[in-house]
């Protein structure tokens, strides 16, 4: 029997991914002059305004601040659906496959192409990790308020080092590179370290064991037609995390490249 998915858990998942989507939207029109070598040139007022709202939202107090608020709504609710999986080492290593196969195609395409998209350790890589430690974790002592107390000095660790102004690579080594796992430095278009994002993912766990033990919806009467867009996002989330840069890459230059704007 095909269980009941809770409503809720997909709807902020697929809230996060939205907003998250949006967010990478706005970062590729601020770099439209480096996708197109005669941006300037064609100086086209609706691109113009495109890349500067790209440049406005990119540098803005709301993205810096509120980037880190859908993050950890992802992140939250990727730990309390920690609960439901069958096998949280299966599902660790899935991920980990596909966030190898990101790093791949992101290098590949930077290299190839000379566009500043590659992906060395990002919210999959991150998340992948976060679920394998989780699960280790948890064979060595699965109490709940040891849970808790790891995901809090994974935090309390990332604030310590401020993991919000981390300083960025431009060339990885292998020493570098385990610097960008841990968190304390950066680097690629997009970074998420193992502190402090993946203490959310332990706290998450907690939460879904507390309050969703019978693995059904704390808000059953709130499950209408408004929430379905938000809940069909939240069900594919890894799909549209893996094709949705790609996807706006090609509208971009499909609809640059239709206005006169070239590589």
């Amino acid at each position: 029997m095909k269980s009941k998915r809770i409503w809720e858990l997909d709807f902020l998942r697929g809230l996060s991914i939205i907003l998250m989507v949006l967010d990478h939207l706005m970062y590729d029109l601020q770099s439209l002059p480096y996708w197109f070598s005669n941006f300037y040139q064609m100086d086209k007022p609706v691109a113009n305004f495109l890349l500067s709202a790209g440049h406005w939202y990119w540098n803005s107090d709301l993205r810096a601040n509120f980037h880190f608020v859908f993050v950890a709504i992802f992140l939250l609710v990727s730990g309390i659906s920690y609960n439901f999986s069958r096998s949280n080492l299966k599902r660790g290593i899935r991920f980990t496959i596909v966030a190898l196969l990101i790093t791949v195609i992101t290098m590949g395409v930077q290299i190839g192409f000379g566009l500043d998209i590659g992906i060395v350790f990002g919210i999959i890589h991150m998340f992948a990790i976060g679920t394998l430690l989780v699960w280790l974790f948890k064979k060595i002592w699965d109490n709940d308020v040891f849970i808790f107390i790891v995901g809090v000095l994974i935090i309390a660790y990332g604030v310590y080092f401020k993991f919000w102004d981390v300083t960025y690579y431009n060339t990885l080594d292998f020493p570098k590179l385990l610097e960008v796992i841990i968190g304390i430095k950066g680097y690629g278009a997009d970074h998420f370290g193992i502190f402090p994002y993946v203490g959310v993912i332990f706290i998450g766990t907690v939460i879904g064991k507390q309050f969703y033990q019978a693995k059904a919806s704390l808000l059953p009467s709130w499950d209408k037609a408004w929430n379905k867009p938000f809940v069909f996002a939240g069900k594919y989330t890894l799909w549209i995390f893996v094709t949705h840069q790609l996807i706006i890459m090609a509208l971009v230059y499909i609809i640059g490249y239709m206005s006169g704007f070239r590589i």
